[in-house]
């Protein structure tokens, strides 16, 4: 910490940091990129559509958790939020939109397009990928480890492991590739009358018991946090990509 100019006050050096982020689109797909240091691990991140600070949100909360550690972000914004990160179709959990299944679509841009043109910009194809989502988000983080051999860590935090079919396919596959994983849950999302996203709880700690089974699952935590489903996901993020960190390094 400094201290102010007039001497009133401690004023804290990582608030004086100013975010820097490079915006650019490829295959359709927009990219926001920020860099802390200059090497360590390479995070992508699925964005909500248009969701305005987002990307500001996440950096400040990792910038105080982990200011020290160098890494890449890499957050990439998808046009439909149920569309593009549901690994396959399924009826709407609430409201009417259904989910159109079209995750295969955005890991297979993420796999062909959105990690070759980082690699290749930022010089990173060495260091560890990583991939962490909340929400729907995480569900497909999570949904990727066990479809492609690219990240060896995973956040999936407040996944959205009450989607329909997702215990079947947990018990039905493993990892692709040695990895750590870091599940979260907020202690108020298994409390809600919608039957369907009352499963979380349990379908969250069956994913746990899984992982721990699996023989590629390096390190595993389910972190359970306070509060309901939208108390503060940048935080909630911030907190996997923490953690990967330390077990990694």
């Amino acid at each position: 910490c400094i201290r102010d100019r007039d001497g009133s006050g401690i004023r804290n050096v990582m608030k004086m940091k100013k975010i820097n982020v490079t915006e650019t689109i490829v295959a359709g797909i927009q990219l926001h990129i920020v860099q802390n240091g200059l090497r360590g691990s390479v995070i992508f991140g699925g964005m909500y559509p248009h969701q305005e600070g987002e990307v500001e949100h996440f950096w400040e909360a990792l910038l105080e958790l982990v200011p020290e550690q160098n890494f890449l972000l890499v957050a990439f914004q998808v046009e439909d939020w149920n569309q593009d990160f549901s690994p396959w179709e399924a009826p709407a959990a609430f409201g009417t939109e259904a989910f159109d299944g079209q995750g295969a679509r955005t890991l297979k841009w993420l796999l062909e397009e959105g990690v070759p043109y980082i690699d290749r910009t930022y010089h990173v194809k060495e260091q560890e990928h990583w991939l962490a989502g909340y929400s729907l988000a995480g569900l497909f983080a999570l949904w990727a480890a066990y479809e492609c051999d690219i990240f060896s860590g995973i956040a999936c935090c407040s996944g959205s492991l009450w989607f329909k079919d997702w215990d079947i396919y947990m018990r039905e596959h493993t990892l692709k590739r040695k990895c750590s994983v870091y599940l979260s849950l907020g202690g108020k999302e298994e409390k809600t009358k919608n039957a369907v996203m009352a499963t979380v709880g349990d379908r969250t700690r069956e994913q746990e018991k899984l992982l721990l089974e699996d023989s590629f699952a390096e390190q595993v935590v389910l972190e359970w946090n306070p509060g309901g489903h939208f108390a503060d996901s940048g935080k909630r993020l911030a907190k996997g990509i923490k953690w990967l960190m330390e077990k990694r390094y």
